[in-house]
């Protein structure tokens, strides 16, 4: 199968590199001709997709300060201006099961899908987005069985009002009856469902119901192979194939024409870290996400710079073609199907020079065609 290739989106000033330098140099984040000039340079550059994260609560004072995820735009809302900005490219938006309905889940989604005419995915995340205070206020101390049986009952929800309407529905988190107005997304069965669960509850959820499974790239390779194993297990139990259940990883690139301007550049965004900041991230995702804490137990300064460089991003930084390389490394001996790139200073300029440098190369190995040149609904 092709690569995908997607560009994991910034909806907020800095969602990966927590460098106060970095962020001063990225457009207007609260202007729609900013996003309106950089979807359309992913979709030029030839980007199969654009994923985004999102995120509920501060991760504290000195990420609040820097601008680190604060503030942060409301995925789906953004999604469908970068729908509505293109032609071809699809997008995947974070939906947080905890804050949302799954009736305002099917009226929002059905919307995305039937007028992007089939080109929405949605990423179900069963946690609360860092919002941890005003989640236990709201809905009491779920814990993550409890949060992924909810984000379970959603998507069965989700799959009765997409398919004609009948939201009619008993569990342990939702019970309701009557029939929902559309529009209904054009995809079939469903739109695409992405997933990022590492715990046992998570894969269980991931086997079930996820088409694409993200994982971070700095997961180890073996680590990464046994994940997606276990996911692929529950999706044959649960009668499905084991190949509906893709791969995909998260890379941080810095992509230049010399290895010695690549090497300045990303040392540049390693030397203005704010440590602080990174702190507070580490504090706020081992605490909260599974899927990281693995990859974060002891860190020293110098990876404490690493990390607030590309967060949980596998580091890509390098000329064409080691970047090149790197990525069909992750194709073709890791198993990947995806790869989701996020760029530490991010720009239309920063878009056009990867499509420039890489994608021709990638081509060239084999591993990936433009979007048009293949017919795939996800």
């Amino acid at each position: 199968m092709t690569l995908r290739l997607g560009y994991f989106y910034p909806n907020a000033s800095s969602i990966h590199a927590m460098s106060p330098d970095a962020i001063a140099k990225t457009p207007d984040l609260l202007d729609f001709r900013t996003h309106t000039a950089l979807v359309q340079a992913a979709e030029g550059a030839g980007f199969d997709y654009v994923f985004m994260a999102d995120g509920w609560g501060s991760l504290g004072k000195a990420t609040r300060a820097a601008g680190y995820m604060d503030p942060i735009l409301l995925s789906p809302l953004l999604g469908m201006h970068l729908l509505a900005a293109t032609e071809k490219l699809r997008c995947i938006t974070t939906i947080h099961t905890t804050w949302f309905h799954p009736l305002l889940i099917a009226r929002m989604g059905g919307a995305l899908d039937a007028m992007s005419k089939g080109r929405w995915g949605i990423n179900i995340v069963a946690g609360s987005g860092f919002a941890d205070g005003l989640d236990k206020r709201q809905f009491g101390t779920l814990t993550q069985p409890d949060r992924y049986d909810r984000a379970a009952e959603t998507i069965e929800i989700l799959l009765r009002a997409w398919a004609d309407g009948d939201t009619n529905f008993s569990g342990n988190h939702f019970d309701m009856e009557g029939r929902l107005v559309g529009p209904r997304p054009v995809q079939s069965p469903r739109p695409l469902i992405v997933s990022a669960g590492a715990s046992d509850a998570g894969r269980e959820f991931a086997g079930r119901y996820a088409d694409y499974v993200f994982m971070p790239g700095r997961t180890p390779p073996d680590e990464l192979k046994k994940r997606i194993a276990d996911i692929r297990r529950v999706a044959v139990e649960n009668g499905r194939n084991a190949d509906d259940v893709k791969l995909q990883v998260h890379a941080s690139v810095v992509v230049r024409r010399t290895k010695a301007e690549a090497k300045e550049y990303s040392d540049w965004i390693a030397n203005t870290v704010d440590l602080e900041a990174v702190a507070e991230y580490l504090n706020s995702v081992r605490a909260g996400i599974s899927t990281y804490d693995d990859i974060y137990r002891s860190l020293g300064e110098l990876q404490m710079r690493q990390v607030g460089s590309v967060a949980g991003a596998r580091k890509i930084h390098g000329d064409a073609d080691e970047v090149a390389d790197h990525i069909e490394k992750l194709h073709r001996e890791f198993g990947c199907d995806g790869v989701a790139v996020s760029l530490p200073v991010w720009n239309p300029e920063e878009l056009r020079l990867f499509a420039e440098l890489v994608m021709p190369r990638l081509k060239a190995k084999g591993i990936w065609v433009e979007p048009e040149k293949h017919d795939f609904s996800w």
